[in-house]
């Protein structure tokens, strides 16, 4: 209720509010010559030409966003290469990749990938996993950004940037319908509120029935709906002080995903187990129909709010010193039914919340002289609380522990507690001083070199309970109690950079640099006390690049293409103990290959993009891997990382056309190849859990006003209804319900199932 109301009461604001502006059309642009229009980077502290930055970096502007239909960051990453993000089981427990590496999500372990929105970061992979509102850009920076960025980012960084108030009044609206009966409606206001104040304001509700079905409980099952809203003050005090505040708040309500047997992996003694045990086995035909034969009860309640003052003064001397500071807090109710079998067992309970405090000062030199340098100070303090708890459920005690135990164990059993008959305490403090700065030396038009360099300190503390009100809960997790963890990781990085502008439009760089990411704590109880083994290591990134970026064919055409390679000691990584993960040290990881962002624009009605990127994966050293299911520990020197394909391409098209005086057509494709990969949860390479190779095409068409004032666009999403796995995992339990066989050291596998082929109809206008 309060999130309906919360959203009437925003779009009632925001149309008292259109009534009284004046409408605003845009410019046509009437030249006979083009080009690619300039793409704009603040990757480097300050606004410059993509073409004249010498780094590997992929970006889209928020029109082609919304033009494209792309609503989330996971839409982003198919469009460019080396970009990947998985989801787990867990809705909230997404992995962001970059050249196949990317943490495992909220989990205590530090994100491989920064992500940063608007300079402020965002630390846990579950709350950005929302619906992307108002924005301005998107880049992707590939390889270790710490000299420039607050926190860390060893692999990569996403720096989003929203819009900012205007000094023109415009507003905007969308509403839009599609399959499964989604609905969507925005709405943005932005414009003066004083001589020198403006403001903007945001919203955007998204809410869809669920895409799959449920022949246990002839249910249907997946909903969702977003809201998510931003609103920002601008104030100009002066010609060289302004302050920008902005506040938001989002929220994701769903029912979770399809996670479904993958039948290649189908094992008899499991089918013949679970009938034995409930009448009936959780199998389906087709493991990509999202129709499954299980308890399915998940849902996810997921909020975060933030406040931040990004405060600017400008000195005589063109210095520009920056404050940002942000507080932020994201809460996560996860329920899931774990085991996924034909009946109520040991359904998981879990409680996410992460209060942030970060303040960071930056002093940015005025830009175009003979040095041009960057230096900043970051502190970051942050609590993260996790409360995890399984119910013993309506069949843990009758059949299971009678099945493994007898009548008098299972009697026993329930007479202890069935409600949170196990449950788990985790608490985190992060605190964090870091120091960085770059400076660019122009020797010439042509030449110049970069130097970058980061100090950071993180000290960490931590404690771990894990509880047992029901002692036959054994089967499910151990009790455990391990409190006053310490960790205090002190570390330099460097960044070093050459670039030679070959001629006006190509230049060549060459990159060296390091990155890191500080030790931990595992955040989840297991089936083994873990102790001192709780607490891993830090990992430690190394990273070459070699790159061109050139403009060509009079301006109509870019190509920028890196070869890189990352080196990872002490690569952070999990392994699998039958329901839950451990973080471990793996040793040594290699990866290396080519990237490539083309944009062409052979006539102005039609423009081309392609993002391809090559991949060589490799462990140098990893000693005691996770074993096969069943099997001994495993080394997996020389073989392949997961989540780690040879090769991901994508390509998009736009075309328009003149439909009449006052309208035109455009008609818009898009195409994602994903080659073979292992995207199994535990780093044991099973081959069970490779997903072949698979392609998406995407697709719109639609009409628009030649003023700009509205445009009405068809959407279509997996055109072809691929059936594919974002994330593949051993069945929970599995040793337990003979879905092991310890002969050929397999494993029944759980697949979490890729979207279905979705469409919808969106009107815009703009005001």
């Amino acid at each position: 209720m309060r999130r309906r109301t919360l959203l009437f009461t925003a779009i009632s604001t925001f149309l008292a509010t259109v009534a009284s502006m004046p409408l605003v059309a845009q410019e046509s642009d009437e030249e006979e010559n083009y080009r690619l229009e300039e793409v704009v980077v603040t990757a480097q502290k300050r606004v410059e030409s993509i073409q004249e930055v010498p780094i590997s970096i992929s970006v889209y502007s928020g029109d082609f966003l919304e033009d494209t239909g792309v609503k989330t960051l996971e839409d982003v990453a198919r469009l460019a290469p080396n970009f990947y993000i998985s989801n787990s089981s867990q809705q909230t427990n997404n992995r962001i990749v970059i050249r196949g590496v990317g943490s495992v999500g909220n989990s205590g372990i530090e994100p491989s990938v920064g992500v940063f929105i608007d300079g402020v970061y965002y630390p846990r992979p579950g709350s950005v996993i929302g619906t992307m509102l108002d924005v301005e850009s998107v880049e992707v920076l590939r390889g270790p950004q710490g000299t420039l960025f607050g926190r860390n980012t060893p692999m990569g960084a996403l720096n989003i940037t929203t819009r900012n108030p205007t000094d023109e009044k415009n507003a905007s609206f969308e509403l839009g319908y599609g399959n499964y009966n989604a609905l969507e409606l925005g709405a943005m206001v932005s414009g003066p509120l004083g001589e020198t104040v403006s403001g903007r304001f945001a919203i955007k509700y998204a809410d869809r029935d669920g895409y799959g079905h449920n022949t246990f409980d002839g249910k249907d099952f997946g909903a969702r709906d977003d809201l998510v809203m931003r609103g920002k003050l601008n104030f100009d005090f002066s010609d060289n002080l302004s302050l920008l505040l902005t506040v938001d708040y989002a929220e994701i309500n769903s029912e979770g995903t399809a996670i479904e047997v993958l039948n290649s992996t189908s094992n008899p003694v499991f089918n013949g187990t679970l009938n034995a045990l409930f009448g009936q086995n959780a199998e389906t035909d087709d493991p990509y129909d999202w129709k499954i034969n299980q308890d399915h009860r998940d849902t996810l309640n997921d909020e975060q709010y933030g406040f931040s003052a990004d405060l600017n003064y400008d000195f005589a001397n063109g210095i520009r010193l920056r404050s940002i500071t942000a507080v932020r807090n994201w809460e996560a109710a996860v329920f899931e039914s774990a085991i996924r079998i034909t009946t109520d067992i040991a359904p998981r309970i879990t409680d996410y919340e992460t209060d942030t405090f970060s303040q960071e000062f930056q002093l940015i030199s005025a830009g175009g002289e003979t040095i041009d340098w960057v230096a900043g100070l970051f502190y970051y303090d942050e609590s993260y609380d996790i409360v995890q708890a399984f119910n013993a459920g309506d069949s843990y005690c009758i059949p299971v522990v009678f099945a493994i135990l007898g009548a008098t164990a299972a009697g026993q059993c329930l007479q202890f507690p069935q409600d949170r008959f196990t449950e788990s305490f985790f608490e985190q403090d992060l605190e964090s001083f870091a120091a960085y700065g770059q400076a660019t030396w122009n020797i010439s038009e042509s030449w110049a070199i970069t130097l970058g360099g980061r100090w950071t300190d993180d000290q960490k503390d931590g404690d771990f309970i894990q509880a047992i009100t029901n002692p036959f809960a054994a089967l499910v997790r151990a009790p455990e109690e391990v409190l006053g963890m310490q960790r205090d990781d002190t570390k330099f990085t460097y960044f070093t950079n050459a670039s030679w502008f070959v001629t006006d439009e190509t230049m060549l760089f060459a990159t060296y640099s390091t990155g890191y990411k500080s030790g931990g704590f595992n955040s989840e109880g297991g089936g083994v006390p873990l102790g001192q083994k709780r607490i891993f290591g830090p990992e430690e990134t190394t990273n070459y690049e070699l790159g061109i970026k050139s403009t060509l064919l009079e301006g109509t055409m870019t190509a920028n293409v890196t070869a890189y390679r990352t080196d990872l000691d002490d690569f952070q990584d999990r392994l699998f103990d039958g329901l839950s993960f451990v973080v471990v040290n793996a040793g040594k990881l290699r990866q290396q290959g080519i990237e490539a962002d083309i944009n062409w624009m052979p006539m102005r009605q039609l423009r081309l993009m392609a993002g391809i990127s090559y991949l060589d994966s490799e462990y140098l050293s990893f000693a005691n891997a996770p074993g096969l299911p069943g099997g001994p520990s495993q080394d997996l020197k020389g073989e392949r990382k997961t989540y780690s394909p040879e090769w991901q391409t994508s390509l998009a098209g736009d075309w328009t056309g003149t439909l009449s005086e006052s309208m035109q057509w455009f008609v818009g494709a898009g195409w994602q190849f994903v080659d073979d990969q292992n995207i199994g949860a535990n780093s044991s390479n099973n081959p069970q859990s490779v997903q072949k190779s698979y392609s998406l095409f995407n697709g719109r068409v639609g009409i628009s006003a030649n003023s700009g004032k509205w445009d009405l666009t068809l959407y279509g999403n997996n055109l072809t209804d691929e059936g594919y796995c974002i994330t593949i995992y051993d069945q929970p339990l599995g040793g337990a319900l003979g879905a092991l066989d310890p002969v050929n050291n397999t494993m029944v596998q759980r697949c979490v199932v890729g979207a279905p082929r979705t469409y919808n109809l969106k009107l815009r206008w703009w005001y």
